[in-house]
């Protein structure tokens, strides 16, 4: 994945969060901090005092986010051994794929030994990775809060009403609603959320973190229409995430795009004229393609958007949304997406592309035509409408393992929200 470095850094603003002093135990006390540099990094600041030689320091840190496993990674600080220990250690976020979400809390706590077998745990502290470079404003309404420091309430209230639209939609159709509260973070510019991340695409103009129930879009006030759908789309991936997250299996593209551009409302027009050009030229991508990353060819990706609606829209009005929300409970076991098919439909991936392309008045496709192999999309600089992107071990470092990022293109003729996830093996 190529990577992107602002030419332009951000002034990065030092907090400190004051957790207090641990109370003392075996002649052992200590005062702990961190400082929040947004978005480069955390220091973890420890003073530490005691009769004997203070000759052990563990740092423990875990992240809030949605895990199979909670889990804490642990840091032993190195430092020389004495009765008055002034020590700090710094979570550098370039380490990861990318830096963490704005508002992201991260629990912490020292562990101290000495030279007599001495010990101090000190109490778990919470520290807030806040983009404090802005002076944000908030909205909440039942489990969504919008954030935004640029334009007046009415804009910001307009952005939140589309997410709820959103939600009523999907719950109304679908049958399914968030299961944790979500954090919108809306930015002034693409220019101010490309300085909020490490690593950004430059074309980015948004990034969704799942794990973190936290989005991020740059959207100015005179783009409130591109923003409405923007968080409409992105709340619904955060829905169907919440509702089908399980660490051994996916969900296919096809199925998790189509219910985005559901939840957005009318198909935009220039996706819906891809889709009737290619029903009259009997040239649609078969669903079993559209079930893995979609092509980085524009003309090809804008058709498999608008696939992915239409097949969604055929299993809601044909079977119904109970089946749809069965499909989605399958999925959250693990199944493949054939097994998922088969137990609620009786049709496996080629059987369901061979009746939606009935009830769009096309012939089924011949049995030597339905093997297509998967495309895996490259991300290019001047954008690609999807890309999918893995995790190395060299990647899994601190503790975190997997960052689900949506970004969103800004060239003509698309703006549409696009996601970057994981995608694992459809075993």
């Amino acid at each position: 994945m190529k990577r992107f470095v602002p030419l332009f850094l951000p002034l990065l603003l030092l907090i400190t969060l004051a957790a207090g002093p641990a109370q003392a135990q075996a002649g052992l006390s200590a005062t702990y901090s961190a400082d929040v540099r947004f978005p480069e990094a955390i220091t973890f600041n420890l003073e530490a005092e005691g009769a004997a030689d203070i000759n052990d320091i563990f740092l423990r840190y875990r992240v809030d986010m949605i895990t199979t496993v909670e889990a804490t990674s642990v840091v032993q600080i190195e430092f020389e051994p004495a009765t008055a220990i002034d020590i700090n250690w710094t979570w550098e976020m370039r380490k990861l794929l990318g830096s963490l979400p704005p508002g992201t809390e991260v629990h912490y706590s020292w562990r101290i030994e000495d030279a007599s077998g001495g010990k101090l745990e000190t109490p778990w502290a919470t520290v807030k990775f806040n983009d404090e470079r802005h002076v944000w404003k908030s909205l909440t309404e039942s489990d969504v809060t919008l954030f935004w420091y640029t334009g007046e309430q009415p804009f910001a209230q307009t952005l939140l009403d589309a997410a709820h639209e959103a939600l009523e939609r999907l719950a109304r159709d679908v049958g399914v609603e968030l299961d944790q509260a979500v954090e919108i973070y809306i930015y002034a510019s693409q220019y101010d959320l490309l300085e909020a991340m490490i690593y950004p695409q430059e074309w980015m103009g948004g990034a969704a973190f799942p794990d973190y129930g936290i989005i991020a879009i740059g959207v100015a006030p005179h783009e409130l229409e591109w923003g409405k759908r923007a968080i409409s789309h992105e709340i619904a991936h955060m829905v169907i995430y919440q509702i089908v997250y399980n660490p051994y299996n996916d969900i296919p593209t096809w199925l998790d795009e189509g219910l985005a551009l559901y939840a957005e409302g009318e198909l935009r027009a220039d996706i819906k004229a891809a889709l009737e050009a290619a029903i009259s030229r009997d040239s649609l991508i078969s669903v079993q393609t559209i079930s893995s990353s979609f092509p980085s060819d524009y003309n090809e990706a804008l058709l498999s958007y608008a696939e992915s609606y239409s097949v969604v829209e055929f299993l809601i009005q044909e079977y119904g949304k109970e089946e749809i929300l069965l499909l989605l409970d399958i999925f959250k076991r693990g199944s493949t997406y054939d097994d998922a098919l088969l137990e609620v439909y009786g049709f496996d991936t080629a059987g369901l592309d061979d009746l939606w392309r009935l009830s769009l008045g096309l012939e089924p496709r011949q049995p030597t035509q339905t093997a297509v192999p998967q495309v895996t999309a490259t991300p290019t600089p001047d954008g690609a409408l999807f890309s999918c992107q893995g995790t190395t071990d060299e990647n899994r470092r601190d503790g975190l393992t997997v960052l689900v990022i949506t970004g969103i293109l800004l060239m003509p003729g698309i703006s549409e929200v696009i996601r970057l996830r994981v995608r694992r093996n459809n075993r």
